[in-house]
Order: C-alpha cells, then structure tokens, then sequence
C-alpha cells in the first residue's frame, strides 16, 4: 500500500493537471480541439510525440517483454519505430503542405481528397478499430499500475481510469493535450532515469550481472523468431507512417520545417526509454524471478524501490502519461468517427463538428473499456493495433507518389489485406500482418494498372505539392 505523502502527491498532481487541461479546452475552437489551430511551435510538437510514444503501452509492453524475452522486442520496435519517424520527418512538409490546402484533420481526409467517399469510410473504420485496440491498451496497463500499489480490482480501476479519462479527453483536445506534455516528459524523465535506473543498477550489480541472464535474453530474434523481426523492421516503418498521432502533430505544427524537426529530435528521446524500459524488465528478472504477471514488472520495481515521495510522483507521472496518451488515441478515434463517419452520414447537413467530437470521446472510451475487459493483454493488443493500420500503407505512399493510384486500387487493398490478416491472426498473430500487408500491396498495384480513374479522384495531389514543396521549406 501506498504512503500518505505519496497518495497526497498523486491527487494534487492529477488535481492540477485536470483544472489546468478543462480550463484550456474550455476556451477552444474546433481547430483547437483538433490541430491546434495549425500553429504549434516547434518544441511543443516534439514533447507531445515523445509523451505520447513513450506512454503506458510502450513502456510497460517493452518492460514485459524484456522479463520473458530479453531485448528482442525493445530492438525490434525500436529500430522499426524510429526508422519510421525519420520517413515521417522527410515526409512531413508534404503531410503539412496537405493538411494545410485542404484544411485536413484526420487520416480519412486524406482518402476522401484523393480517392472517393467510400474509400474514406472503409480506412476510417479500421483508423477506429486499431485505437480502439491502442485505447484498450493503455486502460490494462493503468490497471495493472494502480492494481500493483492499491491492491484494488483490476475491473474496477478499469472503469473508474476510463470514465476520468474520457471526461479529461471531451474536454482538453489536442491544446491542453501539447501543454501538458512537456510537464508528463520531465516528471518521467526524471523518476525513470534519475531515479530508478541507478538504484535498480545498483540492486542487481551492473551491467555485468545482467550479461549472465541467458544469451536468449541478448537474441534480437526471440520474440517472434526471425521473421518477425526482419518483418518488424521493414513494416515498423511503415506503421509510423501511417500512424494517426503522427498526422495530427504534423497538421498542428507551424510549418512543414517545424514539424521535421521535432520528429528528428524525438527519435534520439525515444531510443532511451526503449532501451531503459528492456533494461528494467531483465532487471527484474534477476530480482523477481517468480513474478507472475509480466505487465506488473515496471510497477513492482518502483513500489519496491523508489523512496517515499518519489514513487507517489512515479505514479503521478505514469498517470499523467497515460492520460495523456490515452488522450490522443481516443482523439484520434474520435475525430475519425465524427469527421470522417458521421460527417459522410449526413453529409449535406450541418452539424457542430467540437459537439460531435465530444460526444465520440464518450463512445471511444467506454467501447475502449469493453475491449480492455474483453483482451486485457497488453503486449498483444499493442503490437497487432500498430502493424494493422499497414493495410493502409500501399494507398496513402501511391496516392502521394503514383498517377495510376486510383479510388477502386484502395478500396479493395483495403478490404482484401484486412480479410488476410484476419485469416492468419489465428494461425500466427505475431506475424499476421506481413501476409495482410503483401496482400494488399499486391491487390492495389494490380487494380491500379488495370482500373480506371473514378471522376471523385484528385490527382493534384500527386504533384500539387511538388510545386509548393520549396516554399514550405523556406517558412
């Protein structure tokens, strides 16, 4: 159980930061709540892609994994991870260039300006369904936090993480979510790093006791074998790339330029939590060797180790982050499902496009709850949330770069790459997105060569930005 100083610390901490976010979201616009009114400088932007990267699923997934398998993980999603942020980087004066001719605020904005209506409702359902699952994620993991230092129900702490979460989303939107971020980062930064990392070290006696564990525990190939590793490498990539949190940041970001470089910036920020996060879980392994939950490896070193004070902030971090994080997973779904699905329901009609986001929030979640309670492993949710959205891949880098990238190509990658993965999911589900991905890709090259332009297609965008392109990079 926990100290009162550190209860005290978690509830003025968490106190704070709700009156401060309600407080920002109560004065926002639609843009605001979306994309900050596109004009994010550049510092903020990186804060928030590290903050919400290096969340509860990350971590506490990465950690886990490390307890049972060593660094493969961590140096899969890793190198997977930040090669795709650099891909992102390059790509992002285009990203910028788009969001900001076409006023875009979801990943669907993109399939409806370039391909047609029903390609965007189709990409936009499985947007929501990949953070729905990522939602999820961060709900167990907060679950098995608290669950970890109160010894409350798991099922309850769920619910109650939930409904705050929500509340906090509907709303802060993506402003309070940029601000805030910064203080989430510093306050980990500083328990992980500062003060866990070397007291951990210390107990375990260095990196030298760690090479003793099993040379398992140094194969980058345990986690799924080899194939999911060279798999995890190549599509890592392309899974950043499609990854909705990166858009948004890349639409909100005060130009093209400003936006590179906060991408660039976070991938050195991130490597470390990765690294640290593998490190924890061997760690444990070595002074926990009988734990029975792998999720609870994180949290069972800093009760344990952390002073009094610094573990009721540890808490308050991990938290805040997971607030945070679960923010933008949610806004992500929410402004899909409002956006891209119930504005092409009543298309024609006006609606409230800040009142309809809110009320999404509240659907996200509480469906978030349901999975959480329904598959309450986070390594898995995590892992197939993220490479799923690679069914998209082969329509958004055609539909950037390829003429003969047409409406019908994307609508049946879409539908025959998800159908695929589905199919394998039960076969192998660390690897089911590779056939899924190929699938795709194949189905969208050979309709694209034999298939004909519907008349809803933009093809400006293939080049419209070409001529832009060195504007952007001026401002």
């Amino acid at each position: 159980m926990m100290n009162i100083v550190d209860v005290a610390i978690v509830v003025v901490y968490l106190f704070s930061l709700f009156a401060w976010a309600i407080y920002i979201g109560m004065r926002e616009t639609a843009e605001d709540f979306l994309v900050l009114s596109r004009k994010a400088p550049f510092f903020l932007v990186a804060f928030s892609v590290i903050s919400t990267w290096v969340g509860i699923g990350t971590t506490v997934a990465t950690a886990a994994s490390g307890y049972d398998t060593g660094i493969s993980l961590a140096v899969t999603a890793g190198i997977g991870g930040i090669a795709g942020i650099f891909v992102a980087a390059w790509f992002a004066p285009r990203l910028k260039w788009f969001g900001d001719i076409y006023e875009a605020h979801t990943l669907g904005d993109f399939f409806y300006r370039r391909y047609s209506v029903i390609t965007r409702t189709c990409a936009s359902v499985l947007v929501v369904a990949v953070y729905l699952m990522l939602t999820a994620a961060q709900f167990v993991g907060l679950g098995a936090l608290v669950k970890v230092w109160s010894g409350i129900d798991f099922e309850i702490i769920i619910a109650f993480s939930a409904i705050s979460t929500v509340i906090y989303t509907a709303f802060a939107g993506i402003k309070s979510d940029f601000y805030t971020d910064v203080i989430h980062f510093i306050v980990m930064f500083f328990v992980l790093f500062i003060m866990l990392l070397p007291i951990v070290m210390g107990e375990v006696g260095g990196m030298a006791k760690l090479s003793e564990l099993p040379s398992s525990y140094f194969d980058p190939f345990r986690y799924g074998g080899v194939s999911f590793f060279i798999a995890g490498l190549i599509f890592g990539a392309g899974s950043v790339f499609v990854t909705m949190e990166i858009w948004q940041r890349i639409y909100a970001s005060a130009s093209g330029k400003s936006a590179r470089k906060a991408l660039v910036l976070s991938v050195f920020v991130i490597i470390s939590f990765y690294a640290v996060s593998a490190i924890f879980g061997m760690s444990a392994k070595i002074l926990l060797p009988s734990l029975i939950n792998r999720d609870h490896v994180l949290f069972v070193l800093m009760s344990k180790y952390l002073p009094v004070g610094m573990l009721g902030l540890g808490l308050a971090g991990f938290m805040a982050i997971f607030i945070s994080t679960v923010n933008s997973t949610i806004l992500v779904a929410s402004a899909t499902l409002a956006k891209d699905i119930y504005g092409t329901l009543y298309a024609g009609r006006e609606y409230d496009l800040l009142k309809v986001s809110r009320v999404s929030t509240l659907i996200i979640g509480f469906l978030g709850m349901v999975i959480a309670y329904c598959m309450p492993d986070i390594v898995v949710l995590s892992v197939n949330a993220m490479f799923m959205l690679l069914i998209l891949l082969p329509s958004v880098i055609g539909g950037f770069f390829w003429k003969r990238a047409n409406a019908k190509a994307a609508f049946a990658s879409i539908i025959v790459g998800f159908m695929v993965m589905l199919g394998f999911l039960s076969y192998n589900p660390n690897t089911a997105f590779v056939p899924g991905f190929v699938a795709s890709m194949l189905v969208f090259i050979f309709v694209s060569l034999y298939a004909d332009h519907d008349i809803s297609e933009n093809l400006e965008i293939v080049n419209g930005w070409r001529d832009e392109i060195f504007n952007i990079k001026t401002k």
